[in-house]
């Protein structure tokens, strides 16, 4: 017998060419007076800058100091920065550093976001937050850290290079991969993953190929949204394993990316269900060669030692694993995860 529950908290999306010109808008339907701008530096901060100049009045500052992963010296520097200028709600533009951090100053100090997207991450359309101590990476749920109101602009992914797009992207559909065999997984949550998929599939490559192709831009950064809302029905192997990766210093997205198609043989070995919705997606019966097949299109890396893994701690990530018991769809044991890390690697 079918059972679920469905509890997704309420978030306000305006997707449309040239949303951003709505940021002052959207801030003043938040209340925000004083809004702390985050983003990463160089070209983030450019972009933060704009809005700054967007808000006017209603703009505290710009904090440009975002990182991948959140460690805890940034999430502290941006503490201070939201504390002193005495921000009442935070303004987060770029990738999922940047929405990481808001999310880490906005857990702390009670505040809103406003998340303005640029890359396939989906770290806005969910309550998870991260931050990265020593070699390990600390995440967490947590509802108040779920952006009240997101602007996708799709004319803001024009500018991303197609290895950055290539790897969000990765990034995306490997949380539409877990959401057939997360715990809290429902009806609606398969059915945006599935979806997600089937315009990933579609789009993906020819925003890789073409990063000017503004129609496909649009059809992924619809994707990369209902993939990040699927992340609320939970995670497994995979996640799990790309964030002790990511704590040991490995780039996030490039992470998902390569250990996807390697996690996929493991886990839809025993997840019948969910190889005929993804293999009904991606139009084909064999779905991790499928991904596998479109990352090899990709100009990423393609193995674990091409972005700096250190194969002595093979073992270490995998006791980490084995220690978080993960049951679904299969148990994995740490010579499971050993394999998968050589094979990855």
């Amino acid at each position: 017998m079918i059972a679920f529950t469905h509890d997704v908290p309420p978030q306000r999306v305006v997707f449309a060419a040239r949303a951003l010109l709505h940021t002052a808008e959207e801030a003043e339907r938040l209340n925000f007076s004083r809004a702390l701008i985050v983003a990463t530096p160089g070209s983030g901060a450019r972009l933060g800058q704009r809005l700054v100049d967007l808000l006017g009045a209603r703009a505290a500052g710009l904090h440009a100091q975002a990182v991948v992963h959140v460690p805890k010296a940034v999430a502290a520097a941006g503490l201070e920065a939201a504390r002193v200028a005495n921000a009442d709600g935070l303004v987060a533009v770029g990738g999922g550093a940047a929405i990481g951090l808001a999310k880490a100053i906005a857990r702390e100090r009670g505040l809103k976001i406003l998340a303005v997207p640029t890359t396939y991450s989906g770290s806005e359309a969910t309550p998870i937050f991260g931050l990265t101590d020593g070699e390990r990476k600390i995440t967490g749920r947590d509802a108040k850290v779920l952006p009240r109101t997101i602007l996708y602009d799709p004319d803001l992914t024009l500018g991303l290079p197609a290895a950055v797009s290539a790897a969000s992207g990765m990034n995306a559909i490997a949380h539409c991969v877990e959401a057939f065999w997360a715990d809290g997984r429902t009806p609606v949550t398969m059915a945006l993953a599935s979806e997600a998929m089937r315009r990933f599939a579609k789009n993906l490559p020819a925003v890789v190929a073409d990063g000017a192709d503004a129609a496909a831009r649009a059809e992924c950064l619809v994707a990369a949204w209902l993939a990040g809302t699927v992340l609320a029905a939970g995670t497994g192997l995979h996640h799990k394993l790309a964030h002790v990766l990511g704590g040991l210093g490995l780039p996030h997205a490039e992470t998902h990316a390569i250990i996807l198609p390697h996690v996929m043989r493991f886990d839809l070995a025993a997840a019948p269900e969910a190889k005929a919705r993804l293999g009904e997606a991606l139009g084909s019966n064999d779905p991790a060669n499928a991904i596998a097949a479109m990352l090899q299109q990709f100009p990423i890396p393609q193995r674990l030692r091409e972005v700096g893994f250190d194969r002595s701690k093979i073992d270490f990530a995998a006791a980490e694993i084995a220690a978080a018991s993960i049951k679904t769809p299969r148990p994995a044991s740490a010579d499971d995860v050993r394999s998968l890390l050589v094979a990855a690697y």
